[in-house]
């Protein structure tokens, strides 16, 4: 594992994505650890999507993480889908981390609920009154962070938005296989947004894959600039990136 720095950011660079996938698990349950030794509960924000498989995989084969202790949250969801979908975001935890991990409670995102403002408002309360610990989250293929697309907003007092989804967002969810075509990929999403995101005191950011590649270069050796939303973390100290060969092959070496 190549340990480097970029402004006040972490990054460690692994051979394989399974060595990615054990590292950045392994960061996660000492970061569990230390936090479930200040309260007797804590809650957690996971990311969802392909590129977070193995980090889920690997903190599910690990028997050092009181689940029971910990609320799980999630950062977006489609506006207006039901859970049921199978490219719902609430699906996917309850596919594959809830049934395994058994936390003490897992909240969702209620991309349907109608009116959408009371949902954002009990999000945002969830968020205030649990206070996340920890955040593992990775980077979209246009450097988005969440469904926080370019141009981002690094400031704002909002904990959740209802966002516009760009077309390389929405491309992307397509190139996954969440969706058929791009006219069928909603344009709309509730998000936690970038500061509520870097709240925790720790943030994991696993970022695997080839196709990851130019939005980590564009992220670490460009600008800090809202075109490239990951860039921000170029200024933070309590964030961990974790990457492999295919993911950081762009940057310099």
């Amino acid at each position: 594992m190549e340990n480097r720095t970029y402004g006040k950011l972490n990054v460690s660079i692994a051979e394989t994505t399974d060595e990615l996938s054990a590292a950045s698990a392994e960061k996660f349950a000492e970061a569990v650890r230390a936090a479930l030794e200040l309260k007797d509960e804590i809650a957690v924000i996971l990311a969802t999507g392909n590129s977070q498989l193995g980090f889920i995989r690997a903190v599910r084969e690990r028997d050092d993480i009181e689940w029971s202790r910990i609320t799980i949250l999630h950062m977006d969801e489609y506006l207006g889908m039901s859970e049921d979908h199978s490219a719902s975001f609430r699906r996917w935890m309850n596919e594959n981390i809830v049934p395994f991990a058994k936390p003490k409670a897992f909240e969702g995102v209620r991309g349907d609920f109608v009116p959408v403002e009371e949902e954002l408002e009990r999000y945002t309360n969830l968020l205030r009154d649990l206070d996340p610990a920890i955040c593992v989250m990775g980077i979209g293929e246009n450097g988005h962070l969440a469904f926080n697309d370019p141009p981002a907003e690094f400031e704002t007092d909002d904990l959740v938005r209802v966002v516009d989804m760009d077309d390389a967002s929405r491309r992307q969810q397509v190139g996954e296989g969440h969706f058929p075509s791009l006219e069928e990929t909603p344009r709309e999403a509730l998000s936690l947004t970038i500061p509520a995101l870097l709240r925790p005191k720790v943030v994991l950011v696993v970022t695997p894959e080839a196709r990851k590649a130019r939005a980590v270069k564009a992220a670490l050796e460009g600008p800090i600039t809202p075109d490239c939303p990951a860039s921000f973390l170029q200024a933070q100290e309590h964030v961990f990136l974790y990457l492999d060969q295919d993911s950081s092959s762009m940057l310099d070496r």
